[in-house]
């Protein structure tokens, strides 16, 4: 089931009206486990209904209470749509989504007997991490970081930031170059600021950032090393997160897809929701 402020006041006003303009709710409405979502993307749209209830079955985690959270660009839409903004701008919109998680990781966390978990997926894994970098680890009571990357390679958060896309091309032995989309159909102004807000992250080296937390042992993360999105994490980065004790979990030959897809089947098992 979902909830938010329109489709069942009485429920949201009781329980959530302080972060109900920025959250959906899925699952169950009063359950302790509490996972937070960070959405892929970036899309103008908030994921659907159907998609988040379908995932909520599918995972087997209607026990828990399943949140999705608003970022910028899915609660004002048109700043995207009509115009190209700077890469500066997509900073910021940025900073404000980051805002918006944290606002609902603190208002989960500051009801008693509540057990809260992020999830970031693809974009969202960006978000997360920034998340983590900026308020430290300890906000949450655990993380679930799918489909990204540390350390994005310089040239494809570049281009990023001027509105196009890089693929990452494999050969036999798993390295990788990087060339760029050519399709003019997704070179539109909505495209373009996706992308731009997609650099607004990673152009931060993670390893940098997060070197001051002691500890990531509270962090799940998933990866693939045919990860035609992303790229795959690089021997440095692997060694960062193993070091500071973090869980980290390779989808052997696998796209970006399918990093997600097996972190999202390890998210019930993962954050202990039965």
């Amino acid at each position: 089931m979902s909830c938010n402020k329109d489709d069942n006041p009485t429920v949201v006003s009781n329980s959530f009206d302080e972060i109900s303009d920025i959250t959906k709710f899925y699952g169950n409405l009063e359950g302790d486990i509490v996972v937070i979502h960070a959405q892929g993307g970036p899309s103008i749209e908030l994921d659907d209904d159907a998609t988040s209830n379908q995932t909520v079955i599918e995972l087997g985690i209607q026990s828990a209470l399943y949140v999705m959270v608003h970022q910028v660009q899915t609660k004002k839409p048109m700043l995207f749509t009509s115009k190209d903004i700077t890469f500066e701008q997509a900073k910021q919109y940025d900073l404000q989504s980051i805002a918006n998680i944290k606002r609902v990781v603190d208002y989960f966390k500051n009801q008693q007997g509540k057990t809260v978990y992020v999830l970031g997926v693809s974009f969202g894994a960006l978000i997360v991490q920034e998340l983590i970098a900026t308020h430290g680890v300890d906000i949450a009571d655990g993380f679930l970081i799918l489909g990204n990357r540390l350390n994005v390679d310089d040239n494809a958060w570049q281009a990023l930031s001027e509105g196009k896309f890089p693929i990452h091309i494999y050969d036999d032995d798993g390295n990788y170059t990087i060339e760029l989309e050519n399709d003019p159909d997704n070179d539109t102004v909505e495209e373009r600021n996706m992308g731009r807000l997609i650099a607004g992250l990673a152009f931060n080296r993670y390893t940098d950032k997060l070197n001051s937390v002691s500890s990531l042992s509270k962090l799940t993360y998933v990866y693939g090393n045919r990860d035609e999105v992303a790229g795959s994490l690089f021997a440095q980065e692997i060694q960062f997160l193993n070091d500071k004790g973090a869980n980290v979990i390779l989808s052997e030959g696998g796209s970006h897809d399918d990093a997600i897809s097996l972190g999202a089947g390890l998210l019930k098992d993962i954050f202990g929701i039965e």
